[in-house]
């Protein structure tokens, strides 16, 4: 055991808190901070977000390296914070009713005892139903949300009020335990982007666009999310998380022997083209393909003459999370004398489960590539062979028992499934959100979060968001209202009517192990 501390680096300190004294207390040198707080927590019975910890008259803060502190063996530190009363209840062996809780209260314990998050929405402030589904979705992003929820800006700027106004919204929303008003993000929101804030004849707030808000919103954390790596290396978060680069080639039509030019373009999202010049576009990756190539008119470096030039793009870096944006709205010129509008193409438009880049990418990456599709091809086989065996076990097992063993195979293999659903659920949920960086690039990527819009007209209608949840399992957010939904559901929200259609779709990248 001395050992192990050894190699973790723990030492054994005392805790102050009012006037009580605790002694060895353990803490990992080489723990995070958020850690160290989970053990306070349970110890004293004081939340985390309610924490003030003071090391040599100095607060600790969230970011900071324990390793650096140069803390010994039987340093004093003092905790300031207020219990929550259910909490100190638990601590003291008091009986508590599911009732005599509060919504919050309810919240906590779930996450506490069982891990599991309640999913909460958020009222609507007058058509802010594009922000709520935006913080929706960017919730599933685990890292984002990590990252927001255990750190605190310093500073007075609106960039940094921005920062810390999300992360209060985030913990709320894990642990609330009941719709809220977002209030103080929406009005910092307003500061920052008073287009958002502007109003009709009537006074009410006007719809404003989900895809500029998301974007906007990462864009102004940006800045305000570097951290360094487990190799030292200072990176920024949202980059890491959303940034892909696109090699682009430009060439004359005209004339084949001018020169090509390559350059390379980054950006956070891929764009699905519907409205495709009077050619269908029935999928998303019709519709991407669509984007990544186009015709334009320039004037050649060449003889001085306008030419037709084609150019196309290529991924020549994968994203974590590749967002890829339904383009439905666009600008309808007035005819007639009338101005023009902003319109909705309602078109039917299938999207995926699982997106394949593969074809999207350059030739360099393809080869990177190749080398986990292939290995992903391998432990398909393995797989299928090993489920083979356990599926003749799983007979003999049911013979061996007495029971009835099905004549029909498919009735067999039904219930052997069924045996081993909750195995499965785990295991794709582990691959799903494994961490990044520790297994074999295919291209794949696998769809966890869906906004919504609904309705005829680009400046009104509603958004929603769909939240992957564990498994086939997702939830649907209607602003303050939430609810339980199938992959089935999911991908039905491809549009052609009046029904909820796709928008922007938020995709999790895929490594073989």
């Amino acid at each position: 055991m001395d050992q192990i501390e050894e190699e973790r680096k723990i030492i054994q300190i005392e805790i102050k808190y009012t006037t009580e004294i605790h002694k060895n207390v353990p803490i990992d040198l080489n723990g995070t901070v958020l850690k160290f707080q989970e053990t306070l927590q349970e110890l004293l019975k004081v939340p985390i977000e309610k924490q003030k910890i003071m090391i040599k008259g100095s607060l600790l803060k969230k970011d900071q390296d324990i390793s650096k502190l140069n803390l010994k063996n039987g340093q004093q530190i003092m905790v300031m914070g207020a219990r929550e009363e259910h909490l100190l209840n638990l601590k003291q062996g008091k009986k508590i009713f599911e009732e005599d809780l509060t919504p919050e209260q309810k919240a906590i314990l779930l996450k506490e005892k069982a891990g599991i998050v309640l999913p909460i929405g958020l009222v609507n402030l007058g058509n802010t139903c594009y922000m709520n589904a935006s913080i929706q979705i960017l919730r599933r992003v685990n890292e984002l949300n990590e990252y927001v929820k255990s750190n605190t800006k310093q500073g007075q700027g609106s960039s940094v009020k921005f920062f810390n106004a999300l992360k209060d919204v985030f913990q709320k929303l894990e642990l609330k335990g009941e719709p809220f008003k977002p209030q103080n993000f929406l009005a910092v929101f307003f500061q920052l982007y008073p287009e958002f804030a502007q109003r009709d004849n009537q006074m009410q707030l006007k719809q404003q666009d989900a895809d500029e808000c998301f974007q906007n919103i990462l864009q102004t954390i940006q800045p305000l999310t570097a951290y360094e790596n487990e190799e030292g290396k200072v990176k920024n978060l949202i980059q890491e998380l959303f940034e892909i680069e696109l090699e682009s080639t430009i060439e004359n039509q005209d004339i084949p022997d001018e020169p090509k030019k390559v350059a390379i373009e980054k950006g956070r999202k891929l764009m699905c083209i519907i409205d495709n010049q009077s050619k269908p576009v029935n999928t998303l990756v019709e519709g991407i393909t669509v984007s990544l190539e186009e015709q334009m008119e320039k004037i050649s470096e060449t003889d001085q003459q306008t030419h037709i030039y084609k150019k196309t793009q290529r991924i020549s870096k994968l994203p974590s999370y590749l967002l890829c944006q339904m383009v439905r709205f666009y600008w309808k010129q007035g005819v007639q004398g009338k101005e023009g509008v902003k319109a909705k193409i309602l078109r039917n438009v299938a999207f995926p489960k699982i997106l394949e880049l593969y074809d999207f990418c350059t030739p360099e990456l393809q080869q990177v590539l190749q080398a986990g599709r292939d290995y992903e091809k391998k432990k398909l086989l393995e797989m299928a062979a090993k489920e083979t065996d356990e599926l003749e076990q799983f007979k003999k097992d049911l013979e061996a028992s007495g029971k009835m063993v099905p004549d029909d195979t498919r009735e067999i293999y039904k219930q052997f499934k069924a045996k081993k659903l909750q195995e499965e659920i785990k295991n794709h949920d582990d691959q799903l959100y494994r961490k990044h960086g520790y297994g074999l690039d295919t291209g794949n990527y696998e769809l966890i979060g869906v906004l919504t819009h609904t309705g005829r007209e680009a400046d009104s209608g509603h958004y929603m968001a769909w939240v992957h949840h564990s498994g086939d399992d997702w939830i649907w957010y209607d602003d303050d209202k939430t609810a339980e939904r199938k992959i089935e559901n999911i991908l039905d929200l491809r549009g052609g009517g009046d029904w909820h259609m796709g928008y922007y779709l938020l995709y999790r990248k895929l490594e073989i192990e």
